[in-house]
């Protein structure tokens, strides 16, 4: 697993910060998001080192809630449960979804984890972000035999503005679940007899990133996952076009970055900059 560790240096080690990241980059080819993520916090170290708030409060809420063992399943590879008193139909479980979550999420964060800037600000943005895992969890009636898999970082998710963060998972808990099984085998082997086990956890945002080759969590790191509820009922007015969810890699067969290209190319430029100036 990949980790990133932020501080405030002085101009010269922000030159040797920048020499490292490049060089890392051309050997290790990290994800798109990681980079653009690095570029973006070395930007800002250059100036201030930003302040956010502690991890978010409706996710560490939700452990006060739920029976971490005993949640229900997440409704097959393309399932969803979402109780929803209005009118907005949850996103499809297929590639055009996916699409459009996607983009939403690039759009929405500019590949921040959390929302940039002051809230006082004209156009400061709110916007919660969650990592995303998958399992298949454990067979009540024959757990012996079926113990399930491991929890699987699937991705990052976000709700911007007033969205509830859970009505987010809500809607978009057929899509996770689908991406989730053609990004792991590990999953989609276990056919569809498991696949009303398959369950979606989550953690406050980090800067973790999975890749193809990732395990899954161990047994400390699974420990403090949350199990999404079986039922959501959708709060306020939820839109899709308010949330989105983003894959740590191309599940097998997909490839698409469209607008995180555009993102980067931007991120790159103040690099650059930055480069240049010292």
């Amino acid at each position: 697993m990949r980790h990133v560790s932020l501080f405030t240096p002085s101009h010269t080690l922000i030159i040797l910060f920048l020499a490292i990241l490049l060089s890392h980059a051309m050997m290790a080819k990290p994800s798109l998001l990681r980079l653009a993520f690095l570029a973006r916090f070395s930007a800002a170290a250059a100036f201030t080192c930003p302040q956010h708030s502690s991890p978010i409060t409706a996710l560490n809420a939700a452990k006060k809630h739920q029976n971490k063992r005993g949640s229900g399943s997440g409704g097959g590879f393309g399932g969803s449960k979402a109780k929803s008193a209005t009118s907005v139909t949850p996103a499809s479980a297929d590639v055009q979804s996916l699409e459009r979550q996607w983009d939403n999420f690039a759009s929405i964060t500019d590949l921040e984890i959390f929302p940039p800037g002051n809230p006082e600000d004209e156009d400061y943005r709110h916007f919660i972000v969650a990592d995303v895992f998958v399992r298949i969890g454990p067979d009540e009636e024959e757990e012996d035999s079926n113990p399930g898999t491991g929890w699987f970082r699937t991705g990052k998710l976000v709700a911007a503005d007033e969205i509830d963060i859970n009505s987010a998972f809500a809607l978009q808990r057929g899509l996770i679940l689908w991406t989730a099984a053609a990004m792991w085998p590990q999953l989609s082997a276990k056919g569809q007899a498991a696949a009303k086990l398959m369950q979606v956890g989550f953690l406050p945002p980090s800067m973790n990133m999975a890749d193809e080759t990732e395990p899954p969590l161990d047994d400390e790191e699974a420990d403090d996952v949350q199990i999404l509820p079986q039922r959501i009922s959708i709060k306020g007015d939820a839109s899709l076009k308010k949330i989105g969810f983003r894959p740590d890699f191309n599940p097998q067969g997909f490839t698409y970055k469209r607008r995180e290209r555009s993102a980067m190319k931007v991120k790159k430029s103040g690099l650059d900059e930055i480069m240049e100036v010292n």
